[in-house]
């Protein structure tokens, strides 16, 4: 069987550790995830596949790594979208960044 690997999101994390402490005691490392994605995820994994996918679809230029990054961070202003973007080869131009931040806005504030 060949290793695949996946972009997987925090909501996504605290969904699959919540599952398996629900089977199992979970090792140290595996509570810290799990407490660490409950601070910080806001959205649900189904809003945030969504959210993800609607960058992909919205933004030609948006790699799926950094998707799954803006909705992980969920940057509410265009320094932070830019700061997703500052390893990146492109960066987003202001109106680009702005739209970004409008898009993940609609999914913060519902």
């Amino acid at each position: 069987m060949a290793n695949e690997s996946r972009y997987v999101s925090l909501a996504e994390v605290k969904e699959l550790l919540r599952d398996e402490a629900e089977e199992r005691e979970l090792s140290y490392e595996q509570s810290l995830a799990l407490s660490h994605a409950e601070n910080f995820v806001k959205l649900d994994k189904e809003e945030t596949d969504e959210l993800i996918e609607k960058l992909l679809e919205d933004f030609d230029f948006m790699k799926e790594k950094l998707a799954y990054k803006m909705a992980d961070i969920l940057p509410t202003d265009e320094d932070g979208v830019l700061a997703v973007f500052s390893k990146d080869r492109y960066t987003p131009s202001q109106d680009e960044a702005e739209s970004i931040t409008n898009l993940i806005k609609k999914y913060v504030e519902g």
